[in-house]
């Protein structure tokens, strides 16, 4: 499986690898900065992992999806993890559960010393596009938050929260027990990436209408509440609310046509939100919710201006250092990390 365990959200960064990492039995916790070759070590594990038909879950950097945060080789509990800010990993258990692989040891110092000031001044800038990135996030949180507010006053509540109970109830079942957290859309320079997080579901199930995300909130409590054992993809822009819902008794995704994710799927039943709103209150509402709709759409485009910015300066961090690095000592160290992660 695929997923992001991080995202840049209307609250800035939000990290679940805790989440994610919880239960295995053996993290090896990589450290080191751009252009150490993390991300490579951590496709060469998962690599050597499909080599054996082992099951691997995927973690992909939602800053740049073609690099890697996280491997989890499932059938030996044992992971490798990119453990550098903004996901900081540290080692609770030394040694019987997490260890720290520094690949800064492979650096040639004398190579970086003289590039100091630059360093300093690239990853300083690199910081501020990222704060300026999250302020408009912020900005269209507070939009949302607006337009959510009319969204509310029009949705009959009674009406809404029976339909999302007999829908948990109904894709549940008796499925009760293990819940999982994570992101299977991601926001970057590049816009919102989307993995095939759930390619391989049966049935799926779109909610429709303007109140979509309410429904989805409510359904996500329900599901909480009642036990289910499911799989939450989070949403990007806000790490507190369901972009989908995965119900393993029934192998049924639920996600709203507001999804990102929604258009890589054909619907076998939509669910309609219009018999739960009052639409002469959003008829009310309509130009304010234009309006606030375009603010949220300016907010995203200035964010992403800044995390464009953010990658701009992370290729130059990356162009200091990897000169820098001795690549065949980290390739020795790969295979040391290999063999000890499959027992060979």
């Amino acid at each position: 499986m695929q997923y992001f365990a991080g995202a840049n959200t209307r609250r800035g960064f939000k990290s679940i690898f805790d989440e994610c990492f919880k239960g295995v039995g053996r993290i090896f916790i990589l450290k080191g900065s751009s252009g150490c070759g993390k991300s490579t070590l951590m496709k060469r594990v998962a690599s050597a992992a499909e080599a054996r038909g082992l099951e691997c879950d995927v973690i992909r950097c939602s800053a740049d999806p073609e690099s890697l945060d996280g491997v989890i080789v499932k059938q030996l509990s044992a992971a490798v993890v990119d453990g550098t800010a903004p996901h900081i990993m540290d080692v609770k258990y030394p040694c019987v559960r997490e260890s720290i692989v520094n690949l800064g040891q492979f650096w040639d110092e004398s190579m970086l010393l003289p590039h100091r000031e630059q360093i300093i001044a690239l990853t300083d800038g690199k910081a501020y596009a990222y704060a300026d990135a999250y302020r408009c996030l912020a900005a269209k949180g507070t939009a949302y938050d607006l337009l959510n507010g009319i969204l509310n006053r029009a949705v009959m509540r009674e009406r809404l929260d029976h339909a999302v109970i007999e829908t948990a109830k109904r894709l549940g079942g008796k499925g009760f027990g293990k819940r999982r957290l994570l992101f299977s859309t991601a926001f970057s320079s590049e816009g919102v990436t989307v993995l095939p997080t759930f390619g391989d579901v049966k049935r799926v199930e779109k909610v429709s209408g303007e109140a979509a995300s309410i429904f989805m909130s409510a359904l996500f409590q329900t599901v909480n509440e009642l036990d289910y054992a499911c799989v939450v993809s989070l949403s990007h822009f806000d790490a507190e609310t369901p972009d989908a819902i995965y119900f393993e008794e029934s192998d049924t995704l639920v996600t709203s046509l507001e999804s990102p994710q929604c258009a890589s799927f054909e619907s076998e039943r939509k669910i309609s939100c219009g018999r739960f709103t009052d639409g002469s209150v959003i008829a009310s509402h309509r130009a304010r919710i234009r309006a606030l709709s375009k603010l949220m759409q300016e907010s995203e485009a200035q964010s992403r201006e800044q995390l464009a910015r953010a990658r701009v300066l992370h290729g130059e961090l990356e162009r200091i250092y990897i000169p820098a690095m001795d690549f065949k000592a980290l390739d020795r160290q790969t295979d040391v990390l290999i063999k000890g992660i499959f027992g060979e």
